[in-house]
């Protein structure tokens, strides 16, 4: 009885049900096909602090040109916090280690700041034999070292080494030229360099075989320590072998070593002396005194007494204001505020191209090379996969004790070595 009262009930609600599932059908499907509900978009997780960490020499030989060093490195970056808020509104922090020029060292920093958080993408290092040796590190680990070294042993086969001043090899060649095209013939030359991977980085078959191509007749090559105070046993050999130049590729004491040996064998005058973009920095000007008068080379920046130049009139307003002491007027200073605010924008705009998430060295150096023709207020930069160094600079020369430009910006041949090419 109960069974048959219940029956209408059942049938009655089966078929509200059936019309239900029809009408909603009609409307517009059932709720498994209705657009799912929008998500807010990821939100952007900025690291809280951009990293530049490095090993470089602050007690040894290179102790006294790497203070200036520090000094416009915590400006620059000071600058670009200032100026632009850091990198997309990241601070941009520094870690220097010194390794006293001791490559085991620099090792032992590099595994460092390696391991440091966050993650250090961007480094730079100051010497050849440690750029030589953290050369397959960089590539392995993933970081990209903007180096102020550029042996052909540290820079070839290219890799994650970026240059930013002209190749030594490069910066020879392009003496080479200016020789053979404003000096009477036959021209001999000597090299006179210092005994380590930089010293040694112009005596390359490339660099030879350039020279000889030009006219420039290699009548000898001399080497002494770096630590060497006197080289007139080798500079009585050059007299000897009849050379008319002297090229040397050192830096900081070691031109003035071959300037002052020179003197004291009465052979300025007699001879002209030359040397790499280093050795036409300021401190080596100012060490040298008289003695560099007529002192000649190859230079990727701009320099000190280029004072119509709105960016030196910037930076001397800048060490004024500073009260940095005198022998801070070199390269370092001058030219570090220019060359960290060209690294911020190659930065952001990798940022701003595959997000902060995706910042790593592969990302950076596509942008980097991107860089073509490109003044970046103390020079021009021109970088490619293949060449990851610039390509122009200029013949300078000190005159009345002011090292000014003597040709216009040029580009250097191409001296890489054959198996890069």
């Amino acid at each position: 009885m109960i069974r048959k009262l219940f029956r209408p009930i059942l049938i009655l609600s089966a078929i509200i049900l059936i019309a239900t599932v029809t009408l909603a059908g009609c409307a517009g499907g059932t709720p498994a096909a209705q657009a799912p509900a929008a998500q807010a978009p990821a939100k952007v997780v900025k690291p809280e602090a951009v990293w530049f960490r490095a090993t470089i020499p602050l007690t040894g030989l290179y102790a006294a040109s790497m203070m200036p060093s520090v000094e416009a490195v915590k400006e620059s970056l000071d600058l670009v916090n200032t100026n632009y808020g850091g990198i997309d509104g990241v601070p941009w922090k520094y870690e220097l280690m010194d390794d006293g020029m001791d490559v085991a060292k620099a090792v032992a920093n590099y595994e460092k700041f390696k391991a440091a958080q966050p993650k250090t993408l961007i480094t730079s290092v100051w010497n050849s034999s440690i750029a030589e040796a953290l050369k397959q590190r960089y590539n392995e680990d993933g970081i990209l070292c903007l180096s102020c070294s550029p042996s052909p042993e540290a820079t070839y086969p290219a890799g994650n080494i970026i240059n930013i001043i002209v190749a030594y090899t490069d910066g020879f060649g392009m003496f080479c030229d200016w020789l053979a095209e404003t000096q009477p013939k036959p021209i001999k030359l000597a090299i006179l360099t210092w005994d380590s991977p930089f010293g040694r980085a112009i005596l390359t078959d490339e660099c030879k075989n350039y020279a000889k191509s030009k006219g420039v007749d290699i009548v000898a090559i001399e080497l002494f320590g770096q630590t060497t105070m006197d080289v007139s046993t080798q500079l009585t050999k050059i007299k000897e072998a009849g050379a008319d130049w002297v090229y040397t590729n050192t830096l900081g004491p070691g031109p003035v070593v071959v300037l002052k040996s020179a003197n004291a064998l009465g052979l300025l005058g007699k001879m002209k002396f030359a040397g790499d973009h280093f050795a036409m920095d300021n401190d080596v000007n100012m060490a040298a005194g008289p003695l560099a008068e007529g002192f000649t080379g190859y230079h990727t920046f701009v320099t000190w007494y280029e004072t119509n130049d709105p960016y030196v009139q910037s930076r001397i307003k800048a060490f004024e204001e500073k009260k940095y002491p005198a022998q801070y007027k070199s390269q370092p200073i001058l030219c570090f505020p220019a060359w960290f605010e060209w690294m911020r924008g190659v930065y952001e705009a990798t940022v701003k191209d595959v997000g902060w998430d995706k910042v790593n060295a592969e990302a950076l150096k596509k942008h980097f090379f991107a860089t073509k023709n490109q003044y970046v207020k103390m020079g021009y930069t021109t970088l490619s996969a293949d060449k990851p160094e610039p390509r122009q600079a200029r013949i300078v020369q000190v005159k009345e004790g002011k090292i000014v430009p003597i040709t216009d910006w040029r580009t250097a041949p191409d001296l890489k070595p054959a198996s890069s090419k």
